[in-house]
């Protein structure tokens, strides 16, 4: 819960058609466990305080749903929205996903990338925990080093500007104009680690292997 005392959504944006991983699907992909990254995504997403949990679907979306399901926390429903003009870029998704976060009494949604399974539950609850103490702040993002990555937190205020966004630029655009009066949350190098490469997908496939 925020200082308003509503909760803050988590958007996991899954519908992008890994192109760069070619015949492989990263989202599908299995790390040393055998969970697909997807899964392995879900699964610190939806331990964590973040409520509701929505997943963006659309290249594959059925097998995408499929594999997610299998990282879901016990007892935390996910909702899943698709998005039908996915191919016109990050920021359509994106937009979906906003649209779907609207719907829900939340002060703000994170913006979690399905290629990103390093990012844990404790820095999704720290990031929530941070915008909680400060609930007029535009937004809240990690930093490792001195250098912002993902996810990031956006107020539910800038909701109409995010679903306005377009292009595959996701939302560069509103980062550079609102990103000094963001909150700073200490973070790890994962924030920077995502998996969209052959060699990249090669490395997740030996991570995890104690659970």
């Amino acid at each position: 819960m925020t200082g308003t005392g509503a909760p803050v959504a988590a958007i996991v944006l899954a519908a992008g058609s890994s192109s760069r991983t070619a015949p492989a699907h990263k989202l599908l992909a299995p790390d040393a466990m055998g969970l697909p990254m997807i899964a392995r995504t879900l699964r610190a997403v939806t331990a964590s305080q973040a409520t509701p949990v929505i997943v963006v679907l659309g290249h594959r979306a059925a097998e995408i749903r499929e594999a997610a399901l299998a990282g879901t926390a016990t007892g935390h429903p996910v909702q899943f929205v698709t998005a039908p003009d996915y191919a016109a870029g990050l920021s359509r998704t994106l937009s979906v996903g906003i649209e779907a976060a609207s719907q829900h009494d939340v002060a703000g949604a994170l913006i979690c990338l399905g290629d990103m399974p390093l990012i844990g539950t404790g820095l999704i609850n720290d990031m929530i925990a941070g915008f909680a103490s400060h609930p007029t702040y535009p937004g809240a993002m990690p930093v490792h080093d001195g250098r912002r990555g993902n996810p990031v937190l956006w107020a539910r205020a800038l909701f109409p500007a995010l679903m306005q966004l377009a292009g595959d630029r996701g939302a560069r655009d509103l980062l550079r104009l609102h990103g000094p009066e963001m909150l700073r949350i200490p973070a790890g190098p994962e924030i920077a680690q995502d998996f969209d490469t052959p060699a990249r997908l090669a490395e997740f496939a030996r991570l995890f292997a104690g659970g």
